[in-house]
């Protein structure tokens, strides 16, 4: 029997990530409870929630748009990303992706690529700018490595105004991007900004990757695939993110216990395309012996066949390995091997059984123990706590 409750999706379908939101709303209602779903809110919501039959909102507004508009009609109201910094959710139902992971993410990405110089691009309407970019910048600095973030408020050296004001913005860019050390990584916060730096990259005859490379977040792929070179681009659980809101709110619906801080889902990895496929080391063997721990890793290749693919002696690919990765390579390999059972635990219904062979290991009780030790987690619980069928 079908439930006649109606939930408002307040979520902008003119958005991508907004459109993958609704799709996991829609999955969770169908397979739980038949809501009814409304997309939208008008500008005078009275004509619609006053309506018995609406029982609750998910709203992708910031908290002082939706939470007294469902206070003042009785709704229960779950808040979702990616609009405004998590911070302002601390005490409301709210699920996102969390933007510190993000951030560190991409310092981790770089770091294992090798490179030594940053820079972090950002504007002030970026979603959760600020919250990716501190956490980009506090990863780098745990490591001892200086990060320079674009500043177009700089003065300009002869005129003793801001920069923005006395030259085009994309001269700002350029000038900031030729002025810092290379090669450069520079982590922009979303794809759209990093199709723009690359952008102004080829304009400025600046070689991507090979001078700068570039990094966005959110895996759109239209911007990562128009993109002169394509954009490399952290993937995020988007559809996972309304799959989980509308979660919450049903079991607030149902009278049930819900977390009293932000549910925050760690992004899933980096989609690795041509604006950052390059290793920022001057040693050839060692690239080789990285590119083939990542390519190879999930077939049960042991750190012998790395020092037979990259021909470097034993002990000084072992120092190089902590040099620059901060890890040996077995440490390497097992890395790669456990981000992808995260990737099979949070996106597929493979099976423990199946997904142990498929990243390099013999049984499940191998892997069990491999990937508790990493994440501190059993596959099981991971599964159960990112990711709801």
């Amino acid at each position: 029997m079908k439930c006649l409750k109606r939930v408002v999706a307040d979520i902008p379908l003119e958005f991508r990530f907004a459109r993958q939101v609704i799709r996991g709303v829609y999955r969770y209602a169908q397979s739980h409870c038949q809501w009814v779903l409304g997309i939208g809110l008008p500008r005078r919501p009275g004509s619609v929630l006053r309506d018995k039959s609406v029982v609750g909102i998910i709203s992708m507004r910031q908290p002082g748009d939706y939470v007294p508009v469902a206070q003042n009609y009785g709704l229960k109201a779950v808040g979702t990303g990616m609009w405004t910094d998590v911070r302002e959710f601390t005490a409301l139902p709210y699920v996102d992706v969390d933007p510190n992971a993000i951030g560190e993410m991409a310092a981790d990405y770089f770091i294992e690529r090798g490179f030594r110089s940053f820079g972090m691009f950002t504007t002030a309407d970026c979603f959760h700018g600020q919250s990716r970019g501190e956490a980009f910048v506090a990863a780098l600095r745990r490591r001892k490595l200086p990060c320079d973030i674009f500043d177009p408020k700089k003065k300009y050296p002869s005129r003793g105004k801001p920069l923005s004001t006395v030259t085009d913005y994309n001269e700002c860019i350029r000038r900031w991007l030729v002025g810092l050390a290379k090669p450069l990584a520079v982590f922009t916060l979303n794809d759209p900004i990093g199709a723009w730096i690359c952008a102004i990259c080829y304009r400025s005859d600046i070689r991507v990757p090979e001078e700068v490379a570039v990094l966005g977040a959110d895996n759109d792929e239209i911007f990562c695939n128009i993109c002169g070179p394509p954009l490399s681009s952290i993937r995020m659980p988007v559809e996972q993110v309304g799959y989980e809101a509308a979660r919450l709110l049903d079991a607030m619906l149902r009278g049930r216990r819900v977390p009293k801080r932000p549910i925050l889902l760690p992004p899933i990895d980096v989609v690795t395309r041509q604006s950052t496929d390059i290793m920022a080391v001057d040693d050839r063997r060692f690239v080789e012996a990285v590119r083939f721990i990542r390519e190879h890793a999930c077939e049960g290749i042991r750190v012998k066949h790395v020092t037979a693919a990259s021909t470097l002696p034993k002990r000084m690919m072992e120092r190089q390995f902590k040099e620059i990765l901060g890890r040996g390579p077995f440490a390497e390999i097992r890395r790669v091997q456990v981000e992808r059972i995260k990737m099979l635990l949070s996106q597929t219904d493979k099976t423990l059984e199946a997904i142990a062979p498929d990243c390099g290991f013999g049984n499940i009780s191998h892997m069990s123990v491999a990937f508790k030790k990493a994440t501190g987690m059993a596959p099981g619980a991971y599964r159960r706590q990112f990711r709801s069928r």
